[in-house]
């Protein structure tokens, strides 16, 4: 009696240390998948590596996680195996599977438990739903990439007027040197080098566009802003003619050295700037100033335009919410900039009365993190 009582307990504590290591993998790999959520594969290779310590023989587990995406194994296969295996499904559809294998020389079928099947299927199921988090993630990364690259030729459209303009005056020079050359005799070496200079200042206004049009990744990197807005109102001189809108630009007494991505602040330039004159009537004025305070880049943006109602302040910062006529914007530039403030771990701020002008507040820290 007392023999098999003590079996009995000995089979309850068996048990009950199986459950433990069951817990102890569910608890570990959320941990994981807290931890490594932004790396696919190093969250499947820690999960990998997790799995068979909850396996009653742990020592001689092996886990593998098969998906149409990658190969996740945390040891070497020799020869033949025996397996559990359970389907990975994300809303229904298969992904691929989760397996545990022991080598069939030492072990066989019953050597798994019913309840490991039962922690595989919970263990599928976290893992299905990571990939769903991960996929998701990764589908609100490549909009907000098309938002960004979308709006950025739509304001290469909008100052095409500023490009043609700036390209203009460096052709002609090449032209008219090269026609001289061609009728001249004299020395041309003075003729020459105008022409390469010329030559050298359209490749960097083209090459400076191209730049700005493409797509990739946020490129942090020391920037003078004070020559990085110099440059981004450069291009809009002839959008500030047109509309018959003057700018006062009031660069900071010091040259504030940022790091930041060029191309993003670019577009963030562009946008407000371009809201800016479309807001205000002929004969108005735009103000741009460049501050520090606070140990922060502060970046004020005023004009003395139209202003906006309350229902349009709630909402400016909404994807294509737009108050402009059919076919004149996308309605993506403010949500756009929006975002590009955010990475940036900035902040944007403005105040707005109707007929009363409006002031967008740019703060941006003099130290990214890292």
């Amino acid at each position: 009696m007392k023999k098999l009582l003590l079996m009995e307990a000995e089979n309850v504590i068996e048990t009950l240390n199986e459950r433990i290591k069951e817990l102890t993998c569910l608890y570990e790999i959320s941990n994981i998948i807290t931890l490594h959520h932004n790396s696919f594969d190093k969250t499947m290779n820690a999960i990998v590596q997790a799995i068979p310590k909850a396996w009653r023989h742990s020592e001689s587990a092996i886990a593998e996680i098969s998906l149409r995406k990658g190969h996740f194994i945390s040891g070497t296969l020799q020869g033949s195996t025996i397996f559990q295996c359970v389907n990975i499904e994300v809303n229904g559809e298969e992904k691929g599977n989760l397996i545990i294998h022991y080598p069939d020389q030492k072990f066989s079928k019953t050597d798994f438990l019913q309840e490991e099947h039962q922690l595989l299927v919970k263990l599928a199921k976290e893992i299905g739903t990571f990939i769903e988090n991960f996929e998701h993630r990764q589908n609100e990364e490549l909009m907000e990439r098309k938002f960004r690259h979308n709006d950025r030729l739509a304001i290469l459209g909008q100052i095409s007027a500023g490009i043609a303009h700036e390209l203009n005056t460096p052709l002609t020079s090449i032209l008219g040197f090269a026609q001289l050359i061609q009728k001249s005799d004299k020395n041309i070496q003075d003729d020459i080098e105008k022409i390469i200079n010329s030559t050298l200042h359209a490749r960097e206004i083209v090459k400076n566009l191209m730049f700005f049009a493409c797509e990739m990744p946020q490129q942090i990197r020391a920037i003078s802003i004070n020559s990085l807005m110099e440059d981004s109102l450069k291009l809009l001189k002839p959008s500030f003619q047109n509309a018959e809108v003057s700018l006062n630009l009031q660069l900071s007494s010091e040259d504030i050295v940022v790091k930041l991505d060029p191309i993003q602040i670019t577009q963030v330039i562009f946008n407000l700037v371009i809201n800016a004159i479309q807001a205000t009537p002929p004969g108005g004025y735009i103000i741009v100033k460049l501050r520090k305070e606070d140990n922060q880049l502060k970046m004020y943006f005023i004009d003395n335009g139209k202003g906006m109602s309350s229902q349009i302040k709630d909402r400016i910062f909404e994807p294509f919410f737009t108050t402009k006529p059919e076919g004149e914007g996308s309605g993506l530039g403010l949500s756009v900039v929006h975002g590009i403030i955010k990475k940036h771990n900035g902040t944007i701020n403005f105040s707005s009365e109707e007929e009363g002008g409006t002031t967008f507040i740019v703060s941006l820290p003099l130290q990214q993190k890292q």
